[in-house]
C-alpha cells in the first residue's frame, strides 16, 4: 500500500496549493463534481445533441452518478466516502467513458466512417 500513500500525498500537496486561493478551488470542485463525469458520460451515450443541451444533461447526469456511485461503493465494498475516496471515483467515472469515446472514435476512424 506504499503507492496509495505517495499517491495521498501527491493529492494533499496539491490541495494545500489550492488552499489560500478558495473561489479557484471552489471552482474546480464544482466542475469536478457538477460537470465533468456527466459531460464524459453524454459524450458516449448521446451522439446527436447540440452543446446546450449536452450541458444541461451533464449536469444531471453528473450529479446522480457521483451520488450513487459514491453512496453504492460505501454500502457494497465499504469504501468510506472522504475527499480522497471522493475524488479518485469522480476521476476514474470520468476517466472511463472518455476512454471508451477515443476507443470508438479510432475504432470508426480505422473502418473508414466518418466521425
Amino acid at each position: 500500500m506504499d503507492w496509495i500513500s505517495s499517491i495521498r500525498e501527491l493529492f494533499e500537496f496539491g490541495f494545500s496549493l489550492f488552499g489560500s486561493l478558495s473561489i479557484i478551488r471552489a471552482l474546480l470542485g464544482i466542475i469536478l463534481v457538477f460537470f465533468l463525469p456527466g459531460f464524459a458520460w453524454t459524450l458516449v451515450f448521446f451522439k446527436q445533441i447540440n452543446i446546450v443541451e449536452r450541458v444541461a444533461l451533464s449536469f444531471g447526469l453528473s450529479i446522480a452518478i457521483v451520488t450513487l456511485s459514491l453512496l453504492s461503493l460505501n454500502k457494497l465494498i465499504g469504501l468510506r466516502i472522504t475527499g480522497f475516496n471522493s475524488v479518485l471515483v469522480i476521476l476514474v467515472i470520468t476517466i472511463i467513458p472518455v476512454v471508451f469515446y477515443y476507443l470508438n472514435r479510432l475504432m470508426r476512424r480505422g473502418r473508414g466512417s466518418p466521425t
